[in-house]
């Protein structure tokens, strides 16, 4: 009888193009069946199941994730296509400064308010005409829009910091009100987004700013067709700060593309 190779972990993750803890994570979950083998129990793997792991989706605990990092150009089709799959749709925008971050995010605009669907947008103290100027240059007419409910313009003061500090289950106790406001007027297909450098104005309990972004993904399986856009600055906040966006976010905006973040619940 043949029995086929057995890939260590190493070769097993070159294969899949993955870091090895996330194979060990996948494992655990019960994504990727594994052999243990020796003393050290330590795994090995069929290239038939990683052949087939790359052609179907890898189920986490709540919702179906794709195991990779799928890159596409059109983040509109991409949320659409992982929404079908369960998939949350919360994204972290990574930019260098605010032309770049208005470029990535006016397709999401352009989606929402183009069909009627309403935008609600945390931007930074003191930013408003900056964002309502990008809004009429992308062709809006941002006083119509404001004065019919389709765009709400928000500073941290009134949203994340509205108390002096900040509490992650009492701004997703904001976002759900925000939600079910827009959802009485008729709205189910939503757009909100924030300008995450809040972070940087040291109010107390701003550390609690990646636990809830991870919140906001169970939030969103509430919520199927409401997006959530986090946009991080990555000149300013600290590496520690975008590295954690990208593990609390189901996908990640970047400059040429949209992948599939490292959330799994």
């Amino acid at each position: 009888m043949v029995t086929s190779q057995l890939l260590t972990i190493e070769e097993a993750a070159h294969f899949l193009n993955v870091s090895k803890t996330t194979l060990r994570r996948w494992t655990k979950l019960g994504t990727l069946p594994c052999v243990r083998v020796g003393a050290r129990r330590e795994r090995r793997f069929e290239q038939s199941d990683l052949s087939r792991l790359l052609d179907t989706d890898a189920p986490s605990a709540s919702f179906k994730q794709a195991p990779m990092a799928r890159a596409a150009a059109d983040p509109i089709s991409v949320l659409d296509e992982a929404a079908s799959r369960g998939v949350p749709r919360h994204v972290c925008l990574h930019h260098l400064d605010r032309n770049e971050s208005w470029r990535l995010f006016q397709p999401y605009v352009t989606n929402h308010l183009g069909r009627g669907a309403p935008m609600l947008y945390i931007h930074e103290e003191g930013a408003r005409a900056d964002v309502v100027r990008l809004l009429q240059d992308a062709g809006f007419d941002t006083d119509d829009l404001i004065a019919r409910g389709l765009v709400r313009l928000m500073t941290p003061s009134e949203a994340y910091l509205r108390t002096g500090s900040f509490s992650a289950a009492r701004m997703i106790d904001f976002i759900e009100s925000a939600i079910l406001d827009l959802r009485a007027l008729g709205h189910s297909v939503i757009l909100i987004s924030g300008e995450m450098t809040w972070y940087l104005s040291g109010a107390a309990g701003v550390e609690q700013m990646i636990p809830y972004e991870e919140a906001l993904n169970n939030l969103l399986l509430r919520y199927p067709e409401v997006t959530i856009v986090c946009h991080y600055d990555m000149t300013r906040l600290p590496g520690s700060v975008n590295l954690g966006a990208v593990c609390a976010h189901t996908h990640v905006q970047l400059p040429d593309r949209i992948v599939t973040g490292f959330y799994r619940n």
